[in-house]
């Protein structure tokens, strides 16, 4: 089992953002709901491969991804279309269409349930590899994928609204797989929804984000503040609004 250590972080790491952290790696070489466990650790390794990749950051600059062809840097071990859909979403998110996407689901193996899982993956794993960047430490060791099965398990009532993937809608709040996911809320963010086909993944989001930052359920009060952290909410939300606008996060 992998255990983080951040003792020697350039600042103090709170023993909560550890803890979490060790769970998130847990997660990812753990079986999935719709790939294998070894499926999982592939993604993560390629997700991490891919912020050094050569050929993502030649399209990066490029004037349109497309016009850009080459082979990523990186493992390699799973499908070629995976692979580039992978490396898309750690390097060049703000360019992804909707276009794009329907072009992948119809023209690979991948489902939508499927991708949603490989994004999720990609992107805590990519999240934790910055963390580990930012505080001058080495990036976690993934440790060797555990046994078992993928679930399979879909909410039934996720379906295709105005989104790219199937997801529970507001209307469904009454539910009881809303309330699963979600307990009494009627409205949740879009990102806890463009998670909800694969809840697992929303799950371990809404973990790690809760340390970085708040559980999800208290993000639209705008009163709330975190009683254990240094930052205040107003502090909380500009360093949060400046970082999306880095990364160039879609919401």
């Amino acid at each position: 089992m992998t255990n983080i250590d951040y003792s020697n972080a350039s600042v103090a790491i709170r023993d909560d953002v550890t803890a979490s952290h060790n769970k998130v790696i847990a997660h990812l070489t753990s079986p999935g709901t719709w790939w294998a466990a070894s499926e999982r650790r592939a993604i993560a390794e390629e997700a991490r491969a891919a912020r050094s990749c050569q050929l993502c950051a030649d399209r990066k600059a490029a004037l349109s991804p497309f016009s850009v062809n080459g082979h990523h840097d990186g493992p390699g071990d799973l499908d070629p279309q995976v692979v580039d859909v992978i490396h898309r979403i750690i390097t060049d998110p703000g360019r992804l269409t909707k276009s794009w996407y329907e072009h992948v689901i119809n023209e690979s193996d991948l489902t939508p349930e499927r991708y949603v899982e490989l994004l999720s993956v990609a992107v805590l794993l990519n999240a934790l590899d910055v963390f580990s960047t930012a505080v001058g430490v080495d990036p976690a060791q993934l440790p060797a994928p555990k046994d078992g099965e993928p679930t399979k398990q879909r909410p039934t009532s996720a379906s295709t609204d105005e989104s790219w993937v199937p997801r529970l809608t507001p209307s469904q709040a009454d539910a009881p797989e809303w309330i699963a996911l979600y307990g009494e809320r009627s409205q949740v963010s879009e990102v806890e929804r463009a998670l909800s086909v694969v809840p697992a993944e929303m799950h371990c989001l809404n973990n790690i984000a809760e340390t970085h930052y708040m559980a999800f359920r208290h993000v639209p009060d705008p009163r709330f503040s975190h009683p254990n952290r240094a930052l205040s909410r107003t502090q909380t939300e500009l360093v949060a609004s400046r970082v999306s606008l880095i990364n160039e996060c879609f919401y």
